[in-house]
């Protein structure tokens, strides 16, 4: 597992080895790691520690801006449900579900910065996990905060 900090790792590193866990492959067949929204989302892990937390940067592409020019609400909310999944999933190694996602927006994110959001853990039992993130402009301004709760899945 790694659990110090990825600083550094150029754009379209692969993480296969980040997710990478033969255990889990046999336990859970079917289920594809890292997964293709991750890829898709262009997110870097800047640090991780298990079960504590995680830091990401997305990217922010034109083709996810809204009419007036900032990042659309609904692809902010996704990359708070990867942050929230990819550590749930590096930490916990089952299967997470997302129950609900609470998300408030503060300001406007532009393209061509880079959102970093930093999500942690608030509260585990054996089946819930309660957590909480941060996203942050550019300019290092508190652009959204999200909580989630998600549901160990288990087949």
């Amino acid at each position: 597992m790694c659990a110090e900090p990825l600083e550094g790792i150029p754009p379209g590193t692969d993480y296969s080895a980040f997710f990478l866990d033969p255990e889990f492959k046999a336990r859970y067949p079917g289920i594809t790691l890292p997964p293709p929204s991750f890829i898709a989302s262009g997110a870097r892990i800047l640090s991780f520690e298990a079960v504590r937390s995680i830091k990401l940067v997305f990217p922010v592409r034109e083709h996810q801006l809204n009419p007036i020019g900032t990042l659309q609400g609904g692809i902010l909310c996704s990359f708070f449900d990867e942050a929230f999944g990819t550590l749930s999933f590096a930490s916990l190694r089952k299967p997470c579900v997302s129950i609900d996602m609470a998300v408030n927006f503060i300001r406007p994110i532009r393209p061509g910065e880079g959102l970093i959001i930093s999500a942690e853990f608030t509260a585990k039992s054996r089946k819930l996990i309660h957590l909480s993130a941060e996203a942050r402009n550019g300019k290092e301004k508190l652009a959204a905060t999200a909580t989630s709760k998600l549901m160990v899945y288990e087949p």
